[in-house]
């Protein structure tokens, strides 16, 4: 990803201008791999996440117990999160370097204003990440405990239907907007609650998506502990 969007980039704008403006195009570099790096990463941590049989069946069959096997998942998981929040932290910083401020962050742009302070933002940035990180992954959980309890015929039957019936879920809610009878206005506001936006502040809010993601992992863990009780060595497949 550095090799990506920051090497190559830079190394263009050495060849065609020089040194004249090269910091400022590190900055932007490092600006989009620092995106870039929160999507890889949570992709990355919702696959580690979905990896449940080959796992379960590994552990199980060497006398390791269900509990203890789904909560080393959950301690592996909280552990890769925070590596990758500290390598997204640290590539942020990074996009500072033309001092054009929060604006060259994605997450300071919206959530940089809530504490008066610098110091304060960045650590709630670090905070942020870390639960979404964690969110992501405990999600994945809880999709592969379900699929682990399929049989492959079912699995892929899953696969197909899922994407079908979010366009379904997405056509029928696009129509009722256009014929009135859900409110866009009201789907607008729900959208702005949840990522925290405050029209009194005039600012985002990082406590209330915060809250809602570590509710969403209670539940999740709940879930997939539910799940995980259910998984049996399967015979034949």
């Amino acid at each position: 990803m550095l090799g990506l969007f920051v090497l190559l980039p830079t190394t263009i704008h050495l060849i065609g201008s020089g040194t004249k403006g090269v910091l400022n195009t590190v900055s932007i570099s490092f600006s989009i791999a620092s995106t870039g790096a929160v999507l890889v990463n949570a992709a990355l941590l919702f696959y580690f996440g979905f990896l449940t049989y080959e796992r379960f069946s590994f552990l199980i069959q060497n006398g390791i117990s269900r509990r203890t096997g789904w909560a080393a998942k959950v301690v592996s998981l909280s552990i890769i999160s925070l590596i990758a929040t500290v390598y997204d932290f640290i590539i942020s910083m990074f996009s500072l370097l033309d001092g054009d401020g929060y604006n060259a962050i994605p997450y300071l742009s919206l959530y940089g204003h809530f504490f008066r302070s610098q110091i304060p933002n960045m650590v709630m940035m670090v905070i942020v990440t870390f639960i979404f990180m964690l969110t992501v992954a405990i999600i994945g959980m809880v999709v592969g405990s379900f699929f682990s309890l399929l049989t492959r015929r079912h699995q892929k039957g899953a696969l197909i239907t899922a994407p079908i019936i979010v366009i379904l879920l997405f056509t029928v809610l696009s129509r009722a907007i256009r014929s009135k009878l859900i409110s866009f206005t009201a789907i607008e506001n729900f959208s702005k609650f949840l990522i925290g936006y405050s029209k009194t502040m005039g600012n985002f809010n990082p406590f209330v998506p915060s809250m809602i993601m570590v509710v969403l992992i209670i539940i999740s863990l709940i879930i997939s502990r539910g799940l995980n009780t259910k998984l049996k060595i399967k015979r034949g497949e």
